[in-house]
């Protein structure tokens, strides 16, 4: 099957998918691609790329989260020529949360034949069916790299018990829970006597190479569900929450759940498997994590250590993650996930089944 598979990032993406999802399309054995990096703005790269859609010597065009998540990058003459190229074309839809009325408009503007949703919810597979009458199905948004990835120092070696490294969530989303856990395993680690390096700030995220290096350095991981609770096409609620915090600049957390979510019936979740939880099994790095569903990967007390969101179990979470034994068993059930279920091979072979359905 020949791609032209399009995506947008700069090479020190801190987004590892970003980087990854290219990286592993071109190297896959079953696909010959042509990949346009949209975000290459030397004159010659762009003049290249509007040749190589007009030559439209592929079977179906891949565009990739980066393509249109937090900005749209595909516009112009570049935009319209993919529009008009006959091929299938599919989509890698990121941050389901934002931009959604943009998004919906982007799909229907390029005739998109299949989205790909990072949710495995089928509610939410139902109501872009519904708006956008296309093919849809669900792929994480970040697979596995063996190579990248791998346990490298055995636990007992590795210098930090707990390590993190997240966005603060916007508030839009009704819930606060990676600055939650992030403050708390601060507050508690010298009671716990845990050595930890915990951070949300945005000038220490890292690079794939440094991610992969520092979950090795961890014995320990933190985490959340991505997503949040109140998904929904028209950006209804972003918009009335940004727009109330724009006239009360002041306004805390508590003040926005109150007025926005506390009563908000009928909220469709969208809560999905971070790349952060697949990275860290690839690095047998034992996971403490907020109670969840992980889309069904993982599993608590078999594949994490389960952490309620009111803290309330977290002494016995604690004496958990001391336990060796348990430890080790759980690490070596999530890398067997990680590595069966997860790598970028196997997420490709779900994209080539469903673009082999396209018509």
């Amino acid at each position: 099957m020949k791609l032209l598979v399009l995506c947008a990032f700069e090479p020190a993406s801190t987004f590892s998918y970003h980087t990854a999802w290219p990286r592993h399309l071109a190297a896959h054995p079953a696909l010959e691609c042509t990949t346009i990096n949209l975000l290459d703005r030397r004159v010659m790269a762009r003049l290249r790329a509007l040749a190589t859609v007009r030559a439209g010597r592929f079977d179906r065009v891949v565009l990739l989260h980066s393509v249109f998540s937090n900005g749209r990058a595909l516009d112009g003459p570049l935009f319209d020529l993919v529009r008009a190229a006959p091929q299938p074309k599919a989509y890698f839809i990121g941050n389901e949360y934002k931009l959604m009325p943009e998004k919906m408009a982007f799909c229907e503007d390029l005739g998109i034949a299949l989205l790909i949703s990072q949710s495995s919810s089928p509610t939410i597979h139902r109501l872009y069916r519904e708006r956008l009458r296309c093919a849809v199905t669900g792929i994480p948004n970040t697979g596995l790299d063996p190579a990248r990835f791998t346990p490298k120092t055995p636990a007992g070696e590795r210098p930090i018990d707990l390590g993190y490294r997240a966005d603060d969530s916007p508030v839009y989303l009704g819930h606060r829970e990676r600055r939650e856990m992030a403050d708390y395993f601060r507050g508690v680690a010298a009671k716990f006597g845990l050595t930890v390096d915990i951070s949300l700030d945005p000038a220490d995220r890292l690079a794939e190479a440094e991610w992969a290096a520092f979950l090795d350095r961890c014995k320990g991981q933190l985490g959340t569900e991505a997503g949040g609770d109140y998904f929904d096409l028209d950006d209804r609620t972003r918009k009335a929450v940004n727009a109330y915090l724009a006239e009360h600049p002041n306004a805390s957390f508590d003040d926005v759940f109150e007025r926005f979510f506390r009563h908000l019936e009928g909220a469709v979740p969208l809560r999905i498997l971070s790349g952060r939880n697949v990275e860290a099994a690839g690095t047998k790095t034992v996971q403490i994590l907020f109670d969840g569903e992980y889309d069904g990967y993982f599993l608590p007390d078999e594949h994490y250590i389960p952490l309620r969101k009111d803290f309330s179990n977290a002494d016995e979470a604690i004496r958990k993650f001391r336990d060796v034994a348990f430890c080790e068993r759980l690490a070596q059930n999530a890398y067997d996930v990680a590595t069966s279920s997860l790598t970028y091979s196997t997420l490709i072979d779900r994209l080539r089944a469903a673009l082999a359905n396209l018509n």
